[in-house]
């Protein structure tokens, strides 16, 4: 009962009805009272007619005929004259309609009465009509604001009444924009897979028409000379590693940027992840006669992810590894605060161009000083999505000549 007349068309309609009560309960006073008034008169009109035809016959009959009019008989004069009247059929039991006092009173008295109810009924039907008109006008909004989310339009319900109603507003609201968010993540879904596939295929054309133009010139040149055939069995070699790697990362960008990875949250010292990541480019590292220096606070903690940090750290080393060149030296920096734990890594390496630092981690982006033709320019791009992805953040800088630097924040805040 409570919650109904928080409604405000329940409570408009009740008010509405009260008072239409009110009105015709009024109505029906004046009327009655009206009607016996009129009442009165033909009464006291018949008295009077009564008393002036027997007195203008018996003058001396005055004195008695006055009591019996403005007085109450006795109990033993009405029998007398109830006794007399019962003989010409005037008793209580007549119907109205023969009762002469009464006979025009009560003709008027239904015309009356019908025309009073049609009065009240009227405007209650008017009444009802008007504010179920004002709910079903209120349910066909809602009933056009389904369909125009349907068709993918914004569309936003008034939450400021109270009631049923408005509480129904605000649920639509809040469906709208889930719908909404849900369209828009199959949108952004629909056009990732679209550009992954168009990567995907870009990235692969170049690797796969060497290999096809390798294995051609193998095949018709049948006594190709051994030193020859092993170079294009290189170069074979080189491009499927290339593929493979190119796949491998894009799977996994795809997987971040789909957001089907799920991070452990756990607290991990900042060494095991880095010293992963050296021992998968340690051969590389040796190769090339670099050294790799690790200074700063070695007990520092974050919390996250050890293989997924160790991933995006892999990354950044082998991009300093293969922009340092030979005999160069990569600086790994720990630090801590109550605030954040941090790792910077350093290169003594040819460095970054300015015009190409707000583009370094941008998936497939190859800056102007790339040493490598085969270069894909994925390794970046991941490590930030898998970064950002554990709540941290990525930073790079560096001047031409002078060494890169890369730096990895992690907030305590974070868990």
């Amino acid at each position: 009962m409570n919650l109904s007349l928080k409604n405000p068309e329940l409570k408009s309609i009740a008010l509405k009805v009260v008072l239409l009560q009110i009105l015709f309960a009024a109505a029906t006073f004046m009327f009655v009272a009206y009607e016996l008034a009129n009442l009165n008169r033909t009464i006291v009109r018949q008295n009077t007619t009564f008393v002036g035809q027997l007195l203008s016959k018996n003058p001396e009959l005055e004195d008695k005929i006055i009591g019996y009019v403005t007085k109450e008989p006795s109990q033993e004069e009405f029998e007398i004259g109830r006794q007399v009247l019962d003989r010409y059929g005037y008793s209580e039991n007549m119907p109205l309609i023969a009762q002469p006092v009464l006979r025009k009173t009560y003709d008027g008295f239904e015309l009356k009465s019908s025309l009073l109810v049609v009065l009240f009924a009227v405007p209650l039907l008017l009444l009802i009509f008007a504010e179920y008109h004002k709910v079903f006008r209120k349910v066909r909004e809602i009933s056009a604001a389904s369909e125009a989310v349907v068709e993918g339009e914004s569309v936003t319900l008034p939450e400021e009444s109270e009631g049923d109603f408005g509480v129904l507003g605000h649920n639509f609201n809040l469906m709208a924009d889930r719908l909404k968010l849900g369209m828009d993540k199959l949108a952004r879904d629909k056009l990732f897979l679209k550009n992954i596939i168009s990567d995907i295929s870009h990235q692969l054309k170049t690797p796969l028409s060497s290999l096809l133009t390798l294995n051609e010139l193998m095949l018709k040149d049948k006594g190709m000379e051994p030193g020859l055939k092993e170079a294009f069995l290189e170069k074979s070699r080189s491009q499927l590693e290339r593929m493979e790697w190119l796949i491998a990362g894009l799977l996994k960008m795809a997987r971040l940027e789909a957001g089907a990875i799920e991070f452990r949250r756990e607290i991990i010292p900042l060494l095991d992840p880095v010293e992963k990541a050296i021992s998968v480019l340690k051969t590389e590292i040796d190769k090339m006669g670099q050294s790799v220096l690790l200074t700063g606070e070695h007990s520092a903690i974050f919390h996250g992810d050890e293989d997924w940090t160790a991933e995006a750290l892999t990354n950044i080393l082998k991009n300093c590894v293969e922009h340092t060149g030979q005999g160069g030296e990569l600086r790994i920096d720990f630090a801590e605060t109550p605030l954040y734990s941090r790792i910077t890594v350093k290169d003594n390496g040819e460095g970054i161009d300015k015009r190409d630092l707000p583009h370094i981690f941008e998936r497939f982006y190859k800056g102007s000083n790339s040493v490598k033709a085969e270069s894909v320019g994925i390794g970046l791009a991941l490590a930030k999505l898998i970064v950002e992805g554990q709540g941290g953040s990525i930073s790079a800088a560096g001047d031409k000549g002078k060494g890169a630097e890369f730096t990895i924040t992690f907030l305590k805040g974070v868990v």
